[in-house]
């Protein structure tokens, strides 16, 4: 009964996050900066293919009445396809990133509208959902900005948590076009300052001075 027990405990922390113990002050880790960067990297050389691709596309419509057309189709459907790619890449990234920043906010507070305790494997398999994953990104914001604005109630941190900025990179990331030469970079910079929270806070509770 005792490994029953412990099976179901360990499948429904897995599932529906930790149960929060008031007795003991929530962790915060340090934020995943590595996937935050590289999903930057990756957005911005998708934006460079995609340029690259609208030039090979414009050359192939110039040769249409000659051999080179093929060639210059190829090319440009070959830097779509790496432009695509990347972008998806890149979206793991950000994943990744969000998935840590979820769990640096209470775990009383990791819910998203009427979904609460949510843990890892309801954080990603509902961002794997087409059309879900748009309303489900936008709940994941509220509730980190809420969950860090709970954290600076008990550790007096400065950095601010934009939420306007956070929820427009979301809702800019359902437009075509503007998915790929805006709305990744507009949630860089809402990650950016959440990191920066992230790093005073741990200042303030290692009782060292405040990040520059």
């Amino acid at each position: 009964m005792t490994m029953d027990a412990d099976i179901e405990k360990g499948l429904e922390s897995v599932l529906l996050g930790p149960k929060a113990d008031p007795a003991v002050a929530h962790e915060v880790r340090p934020p995943a900066r590595s996937a935050r960067r590289a999903a930057l990297a990756l957005s911005a050389t998708a934006v460079a293919f995609s340029f690259v691709c609208g030039a090979t596309a414009r050359r192939a419509l110039r040769n249409m009445e000659n051999d080179e057309l093929t060639i210059w189709l190829v090319l440009a459907l070959s830097f779509l396809l790496g432009a695509l790619l990347l972008r998806m890449c890149a979206a793991v990234c950000e994943l990744v990133w969000l998935e840590r920043t979820w769990h640096n906010v209470p775990v009383a507070l990791r819910k998203v509208g009427p979904v609460d305790r949510v843990g890892t494997f309801m954080l990603v398999g509902f961002s794997l959902v087409p059309g879900v994953a748009w309303f489900w990104k936008l709940g994941l914001v509220a509730g980190i900005v809420d969950g860090f604005e709970h954290i600076r109630a008990e550790t007096p941190f400065r950095a601010p948590i934009p939420r306007r900025l956070g929820l427009a990179a979301v809702i800019v990331g359902w437009i075509p076009g503007l998915n790929v030469y805006l709305a990744p970079f507009m949630w860089e910079v809402f990650a950016t300052r959440v990191d920066a929270a992230c790093q005073e806070i741990l200042a303030l509770r290692a009782g060292g001075d405040r990040p520059g």
